[in-house]
């Protein structure tokens, strides 16, 4: 994720997730015992109840890149989790955000009216599609304020989730993503989601990639996609016509094959 230069004397209003960790520090070193010791077990108690990986998932592996308002990803958009990077080590391509940070965002109310105001909602058992900014790799992305300090850009999907289900306390050693049963990256129904190792996700993917149906098949690749089911959905809502019809055909666009190709 990069930061905008601020202009002089002025007071940066973004904040990266290096900026996270050091302010977090900061405010460590300032407060009383008794704060950072009840810190420690809160997060000890989020630990404590973990949902079980399910079925197959998917987050197209990426290499590091840049979080903006296209936005680019952060490794495929999934690093905005807290805890312990594996091994101890900086993970070098975003970095984590402190569970006490993640805390402040989600009890932020016009980030919550925010983010509910990108989901297109539908039935439980379909994808609900992000209406907002988009990563290289599909993910939705999400400026998430909070009542003191500057404001960090986070993948929507990964709020949503902690938004259900409530900050996520990784241990030492773990590394772990929330990925997308559905295979839409951009999806924000909580039951096509499920919490599960990196490494498994990745697998699910290179297993799946070349099936010819579904949502990998896309010729247009998971940000164009996301950006043609989005524009789809609020051409069709503000026009007042059927936005399923305008779903359906967006959707099948994507397996159209290029005229004079063949």
């Amino acid at each position: 994720m990069t930061r905008q230069s601020p202009r002089p004397g002025a007071v940066p209003t973004q904040l990266t997730f290096e900026d996270a960790l050091g302010e977090l520090a900061a405010e460590r070193t300032q407060a009383p015992v008794g704060e950072v010791a009840a810190d420690d077990a809160d997060r000890s108690r989020e630990g404590a109840e973990r949902p079980a990986g399910g079925a197959a998932s998917y987050a197209e592996p990426a290499a590091g890149g840049s979080s903006g308002e296209r936005a680019g990803s952060s490794e495929a958009g999934q690093l905005t989790l807290s805890g312990v990077p594996a091994g101890g080590r900086d993970r070098g391509r975003g970095g984590t955000v402190p569970g006490e940070i993640w805390r402040q965002l989600l009890d932020h109310a016009e980030t919550r009216r925010r983010y509910q105001a990108r989901v297109y909602r539908r039935e439980a058992d379909r994808c609900w599609y992000w209406l907002g900014a988009v990563s290289d790799t599909g993910h939705g992305k999400l400026k998430a304020s909070r009542a003191a300090g500057r404001s960090i850009v986070v993948t929507a999907h990964v709020y949503g989730w902690q938004l259900t289900h409530g900050p996520i306390a990784a241990r030492a050693g773990e590394d772990l993503v929330i990925g997308h049963r559905c295979d839409e990256p951009s999806c924000q129904n909580p039951e096509h989601w499920e919490l599960i190792p990196r490494a498994r996700n990745g697998e699910d993917y290179r297993a799946r990639r070349h099936r010819g149906t579904g949502p990998l098949a896309d010729h247009r690749g998971a940000h164009g996609r996301a950006v043609a089911i989005r524009e789809a959905i609020k051409t069709a809502r503000d026009a007042g016509t059927d936005v399923e019809a305008a779903i359906t055909a967006t959707i099948a666009a994507g397996y159209a094959q290029t005229p004079g190709l063949f």
